[in-house]
């Protein structure tokens, strides 16, 4: 409604906020929707062989039978997640395996993106940034698909809660908000995991002590905090100190947060009382006791949990690590940022505002290029190689219209981000995901001042910078869809469900698919046990076969004490259907990058079993002496009394076979040899049992064969010329109808 004077009415002002609003939260909500359904995609569709996830959800189910975190089960991590996850499995029943673990993570990745959009939205009341800063935060977390369910996850969304509400509330000056919330977050992420807990509440005490109420002890602790800031890095990197990538690390670290801290001097406004610092300290204390109280009420007693929590971490050797791959232009930048910083701080030379504003306009245009790449880990690299130099350029603030408030809560992001890239220390993997994500909503937000700025220094060209920024996140927001999403939904279309227990709608490689449902096959027949170096816990999911104990973890020899070690040698000495799968790539990257596998456990294994057939890097082990069918596998080999090339399948296929047939083992499947039954080209079937022993009479089969239980197929194979590599084959079974009854893969 309209006024006489033309004036809106009070009604429909609010009407239009109304529907703008409710536009808002409808793209919002499809944007999330869309990176949902490609998150869904890349999850499902994507496996790494060293098996964290399987790990994880391995010690969580030994823990929900058993109790006694570290005192029956081990880990590397926190009680929380225990707590956490176990509080959700006794209210709704959900079993924790893969999907469940990949639901809870895609869950994590978009609670996390949207965050980074609630406090763009807060810093710009932009659309167009807010959805801009989501999609950017989402591409950043891609490293969420390698390892789901791992703490990284949660603590990814811990660090949005803590790092996002905290702003809301300095913006909001509820500093009591902001202290119980720090506090919460900052017990739960440290009994998560202790490294990762603690950057975090030195983020915050370091910044309830800068700003103390009392302008003196403010300034003394503001100079404690400059020198932690150089000292820290230095403690906690000394062990691989000074590899070049370490030095680079520490060096970015402590320029990154001195630079944010000549800020946090400039803008510096006395709030904290010590009531508040009481609240984080009781919150904190609060969330550690509830956590703590509820795996000792399941059988971990006081001293378990200290040593778990708190000294074995802290004295664990680094049984691995994995560098940062810094690009040359890396330290030149952190250098010249800082110097920047520091002449900003000093001097403010007429120049540095506009300079800052070009420089975030081009590290846009370069955002802009890497999100044609995003499915390649672009904005996830960058985020965290680009993210620690340019934090200060992305904080600073360029407008004088911004209220102080406004400033303080991007600062306390920029500060609790930069204390977050430690994580990355000493594993550079999954780690700078995790830890680096928070510097997109930062670099949105600046980057929009950047063109407020422009606007208004260049109002005549207003009607210009805005459709350009529009078209620019359009084109940002398409091209990371279109990135994750055209190759995701390329393999989910063509991969085919995986169909074993708690990984049935996991869509993989072919070749992984097939060496996975082999080894479940070989597994579930042949072993009561099952044991793995490293360790692959997974198959124990899908396999539904024990550990030998509840003692495990990938690297076991590197990380359990021999006690541990020697536990589970005796009950491999024990079991007599004890199996092992050896994973040999993992054993030799290991060898090759400087961290040997080393242990008592490891001879015992040698002398005591043997290897009874290897696919691609897989090898399935056996007790010596004991002989195993090697379930669908097949092996090409010369038959000495004629000459004759003979296909030997050993399958435990069920049902009327007529055919094999040889074909690629990538999709299409293209054929290339066909292998009938006929009379000149009869099958010779052999029934064995479980041991491999003939358990019957060979018969010859020339137009049907009905197979039971597991057969010995021997099949006349006219020549092995022009075959391809045996390592990108494979040989199906078929009945008449041409369904498939088995699938083999070739072994040496």
């Amino acid at each position: 409604m309209m006024k006489p004077n033309g004036v809106p009415t009070t009604s429909s002002r609010s009407a239009s906020v109304l529907n703008k609003g409710l536009l808002r939260t409808l793209l919002a909500g499809l944007l999330l929707a869309g990176l949902g359904t490609c998150g869904y995609w890349l999850l499902f569709t994507q496996f790494m062989v060293y098996d964290d996830e399987g790990y994880v959800l391995w010690s969580l189910h030994n823990y929900f039978q058993e109790g006694g975190l570290y005192t029956k089960v081990y880990s590397q991590y926190g009680p929380f997640i225990y707590a956490f996850y176990h509080g959700i499995h006794a209210l709704f029943g959900i079993a924790f395996d893969n999907e469940t673990g990949r639901l809870l993570t895609l869950g994590y990745w978009l609670g996390s993106a949207g965050l980074t959009g609630v406090f763009t939205w807060r810093q710009t009341r932009s659309t167009t940034a807010t959805l801009a800063a989501i999609t950017l935060s989402f591409g950043s977390l891609l490293i969420m698909i390698n390892e789901p369910i791992h703490p990284g996850g949660l603590l990814a969304l811990l660090t949005a809660i803590g790092a996002v509400g905290g702003a809301v509330a300095l913006e909001k000056r509820n500093h009591r908000t902001f202290a119980i919330l720090c506090g919460a977050c900052g017990a739960a992420m440290l009994l998560t995991k202790i490294n990762v807990g603690a950057f975090f509440l030195i983020s915050a005490g370091s910044w309830f002590a800068i700003h103390w109420a009392k302008e003196t002890q403010a300034r003394v602790l503001l100079w404690f905090t400059a020198v932690g800031s150089i000292l820290l890095p230095l403690w906690l990197m000394n062990k691989l100190w000074p590899e070049p990538w370490v030095a680079i690390f520490a060096l970015g670290f402590t320029c990154a947060a001195l630079a944010l801290l000549l800020l946090v001097k400039e803008q510096h406004r006395p709030t904290i009382k010590a009531n508040t610092t009481l609240l984080l300290a009781a919150s904190a204390a609060f969330t550690c006791v509830v956590i703590l109280g509820s795996v000792w009420a399941r059988g971990s007693s006081l001293g378990s949990l200290w040593h778990g929590i708190v000294v074995a971490p802290l004295g664990q050797p680094i049984a691995y690590a994995h560098g940062v791959v810094w690009p040359a232009i890396t330290p030149i930048l952190i250098l010249v940022m800082f110097a920047i910083a520091l002449l900003a701080h000093t001097r403010k030379p007429v120049w540095i505002t506009p300079t800052i504003a070009i420089a975030r306009l081009l590290v846009a245009a370069w955002l802009l290029k890497l999100t044609f790449d995003s499915i390649d880990n672009s904005l996830v690299f960058f985020s965290f190689k680009f993210g620690i130099p340019f934090a200060w350029l992305m904080a600073f603030p360029i407008r004088t219209d911004r209220t102080n408030v406004l400033n303080s809560a991007r600062l306390w992001l920029a500060w609790v981000f930069i204390w977050q890239t430690l994580h990355a220390y000493p594993v550079a993997g999954s780690q700078m995901g995790w830890g680096a994500f928070l510097w997109m909503p930062l670099a949105v937000t600046g980057v929009y001042e950047a063109i407020k700025y422009g606007t208004e220094r260049f109002s005549r060209y207003r009607n210009v910078f805005k459709p350009i920024a529009v078209i620019n996140v359009a084109i940002t927001i398409s091209s990371v869809i279109w990135s994750l999403g055209y190759v995701s939904y390329q393999r989910f279309r063509i991969g085919e469900p995986l169909q074993l227990n708690g990984a049935h709608e996991m869509r993989l490689t072919d070749d992984i698919t097939s060496v996975y449902r082999i080894l479940n096959k070989n597994i579930r027949m042949h072993g009561d046990m099952l044991f793995s170096y490293p360790g692959l816990y997974s198959l124990n999911i899908w396999t539904e076969r024990p550990t030998p104990t509840a003692h495990n973890v990938t690297h076991w020899f590197s990380l359990l004490e021999d006690s541990k070690q020697n536990a589970i040698l005796e009950k491999l000495q024990s079991e007599e259907r004890a199996v092992i799968v050896l994973q040999s790539y993992l054993i030799n990257y290991l060898e090759l990058h400087g961290f040997p596998p080393r242990s008592d456990l490891q001879p015992y294994i040698v002398e005591n079993f043997q290897p009874v057939f290897t696919i691609d890097t897989f090898q399935f082990w056996a007790r010596k002496g004991r002989k195993v069918a090697p379930l669908s596998t097949a092996k090409i080999h010369l038959d000495k009394e004629n000459g004759e090339a003979l296909l030997q399948l050993t399958t435990d296929a069920q049902g009327q076979a007529t055919t094999a047939e040889i074909r690629g083992l990538f999709y299409p499947y293209n054929r290339v040899r066909a292998l009938p039954m006929t009379t000149g080209l009869p099958w010779k079937i052999t029934p064995l049992s479980a041991h491999n022993l003939p358990r019957g009479m060979t018969t010859l089969a020339t137009i049907t064969a009905t197979l039971e239980e597991i057969n010995r197929i021997t099949i006349p194979f006219p020549s092995r010329n022009n075959l391809p590599q045996l390592d990108i084959l494979k040989v199906v079974i078929k009945d008449e109808s041409g369904a498939v009854l088995d699938t083999l893969r070739f072994t040496p």
